[in-house]
């Protein structure tokens, strides 16, 4: 039995450090780890403490995260790529679920039994980080990252642990509270993101206005955990080759000086407004934005995104008008709950640091929404779910807020608590498996391994029930190179056959993901590997499908210089080919072809007497070869590697 009740913690904890991506290269492996303990935990949980009923507070509040995420499930039914929506939803349900599942079945020990292990794990957390920024400054350009790809991310959710931390000095936690807390700052002052530490403010400022009395009662364990911030960003100055200067970022931010401090965001979310505007209502499903988002990127937006860095405002795109008005709902419920406690509350007694504390930390957290991603971070999730479960029960306690039982029929019971889990989890883990091999053959395929590369996608196919469109963009290219190889020796017959193999391929792919512009690109690039006569007379032109292509991507490359090779053959003006190649002059490109797009656009500008322009492309791809010779010797060099090579073995691009 005691096995049995320490088996939730324990699948809840290992969630945990799966959302943080140990190991990078295995994030899909990580992501399917954290999404099956996740499921068990809450099982476990739901089913543990179903005989004797679900004690759920009495509080209407609880109506609107409800609400939340019944819309971002029935968001999945509107959306044109449902499985991508599936997938998001899951990922979505991280917060919620977990909630609801501590509202439902948990309490107070279950939440001390995990403080300890998270405690270590934050306090790690923060000594790799400032480790990272010291010895690893080039590997990780500049900001402390791993093990999350972003250091703003990262910086996020050392906030809400820091938060915590401060609440524990003020309840008397002593030393051991003051210790975490400065090493907490530390590292989020490592990551050098700016949006942790604004969006700190707000959080700060309501910590310091509810809680001053005990601030002034352990104002030297505060006074220690500032200096010691001061002392370390003094020492962030001194002794170490660095990408990014922190002073310097803060202060260009505040005075608006310098570099564009808002980051492209300023472009993202004009174009999000674009977005909103074609499907104001129901939106394009939940977790789609960054494949809607080619079709309205900007010219001036240069590096690409795959979120709208403003969590309201993407909430708003993927499920809709109602999803920012039930989001802010529960902020301004939550502000009124919370207010109303302490008020209520003369003393400060536990409830009333826990209540402040964690107001404070969400305060913060929902402020850097803002202007980044943390409602698309699944550590960030997991913990916000946790501190909204602890904030309910201390603010209810304070205001007497009353219980209710809700509980199943005895028989049947276990199985309609598990049926949502299994049948979830049977489609999640069915396209995330495709997924999984659909990856592991373009690897076999970018490493000649073409017998590996059929087994791969055959069993993606197999595994996703059909419905991954990656395995039919990668299965594509066996045709292809066919065709490629041999077009001069194939007859029209077997011509013919491969062409249909390619059309049904891409048919396939756009039904499942009518977004995806590779498919139209291949589309059209098979027309001129094959015989006129082979494709049939109702077709559209191979042009036409580049321009398919380029409209929803226009940054797909491999269509805009298909069209260019047409236009050369077509004979067009000098000065409109060159405009036509100046519409993806801007755009940040990663693919090879990138070298040869910049050898025509850097050619095509001394036709025009430009020589200016031709200097500044020849600068584009000796940056382009910089940041490629960067990236394959990061790949090729594990983190222990870059440990041994020193502080100098990397200087970032």
């Amino acid at each position: 039995m005691k096995h049995i009740i320490q088996a939730p913690a324990a699948f809840f904890l290992l969630a945990f450090i799966c959302t943080l991506f140990p190991v990078n290269a295995w994030q899909m492996e990580w992501f399917m780890g954290a999404v099956l303990c996740l499921f068990t935990f809450s099982a476990l949980m739901l089913t543990q403490k179903m005989p004797q009923g679900w004690d759920v507070p009495n509080a209407k509040i609880l109506l609107i995260p409800c609400a939340f995420w019944a819309l971002s499930f029935a968001s999945i039914f509107w959306s044109e790529v449902k499985p991508v929506a599936l997938t998001a939803f899951c990922f979505f349900s991280f917060l919620p679920l977990t909630f609801f599942t501590l509202m439902a079945a948990g309490d107070k020990n279950f939440v001390q039994g995990l403080i300890k292990p998270l405690i270590f794990i934050f306090a790690l957390l923060s000594a790799w980080a400032v480790f990272q920024f010291f010895f690893l400054n080039g590997y990780f350009q500049g900001q402390a990252r791993h093990p999350l790809a972003d250091p703003s991310s990262l910086g996020a959710l050392l906030s809400l642990a820091l938060f915590c931390a401060l609440g524990w000095i003020a309840y008397g936690g002593g030393k051991r509270a003051v210790i975490l807390a400065a090493l907490l700052t530390c590292g989020i002052l490592s990551t050098v993101a700016r949006g942790p530490i604004f969006a700190f403010v707000p959080g700060i400022f309501l910590f310091s206005i509810f809680l001053w009395p005990k601030i002034k009662e352990h104002r030297k364990e505060f006074l220690m955990v500032l200096l010691a911030a001061l002392a370390f960003f003094g020492l962030m100055q001194t002794g170490v080759q660095k990408k990014y200067d922190l002073g310097t970022r803060i202060f260009g931010t505040v005075t608006m000086a310098g570099e564009d401090v808002s980051n492209n965001r300023l472009d993202v979310w004009k174009s999000s407004i674009e977005m909103i505007k074609d499907r104001p209502m129901l939106g394009t499903g939940v977790g789609t934005f960054f494949l809607y988002y080619p079709e309205y990127r900007r010219d001036t937006e240069t590096d690409g995104a795959m979120m709208a860095h403003n969590d309201p405002l993407q909430f708003w795109v993927e499920m809709g008008i109602l999803s920012p008005l039930l989001f802010y709902a529960f902020v301004i419920a939550a502000a009124t709950r919370s207010l109303r406690a302490i008020k209520k509350q003369e003393n400060f007694d536990a409830d009333k640091i826990i209540t402040v504390t964690i107001f404070s930390a969400l305060a913060s957290m929902v402020a850097g929404a803002h202007v980044g991603f943390n409602h698309y971070n699944l550590a960030i999730l997991l913990m916000t779910g946790v501190m909204l479960f602890v904030w309910l029960n201390a603010s209810g306690k304070i205001l007497g807020q009353g219980q209710k039982i809700l509980s199943l029929p005895k028989r049947g019971g276990k199985i309609l608590v598990a049926m949502p889990f299994i049948m979830t989890g049977f489609l999640f883990f069915s396209i995330m498996g495709g997924e999984y091999m659909a990856s592991r053959a373009r690897d076999a395929m970018f490493m000649g391994q073409m017998n590996k590369f059929a087994d791969d996608i055959n069993a993606s196919g197999r595994i996703s029930q059909g419905l991954n469109y990656r395995a039919y963009l990668f299965a594509v290219n066996v045709p292809i190179a066919i065709l490629d190889d041999r077009k001069s020796t194939l007859k029209e017959d077997q011509q013919k056959k491969l062409y249909d193999q390619v059309v049904d391929y891409m048919n396939k792919v756009l039904a499942l993901n009518p977004r995806a512009g590779t498919a139209y690109y291949y589309l059209g690039k098979v027309q001129g590997m094959v015989r006129a006569s082979v494709v049939p007379k109702d077709t559209p032109s191979a042009q036409s499908y580049f321009e398919k292509a380029l409209a929803l991507d226009p940054a797909n490359l491999g269509a805009r210089m298909a069209i260019y090779n047409i236009m050369k053959e077509q004979k067009k003006p000098n000065d409109e080919i060159l405009k036509f190649l100046q519409e993806g002059e801007a755009f940040y490109y990663t693919t090879p072809l990138a070298l040869e797009f910049y050898g025509v656009l850097a050619n095509a500008y001394p036709e025009a007497k430009n020589y200016g322009k031709m200097q500044e492309v020849v600068a584009r791809v000796a940056d382009y070869q910089r940041r490629s010779d960067f990236s394959l010797k990061r790949q090729n060099t594990a983190i222990p590697q870059a440990i041994m090579g020193g502080p100098d073995m990397f200087v970032a691009p």
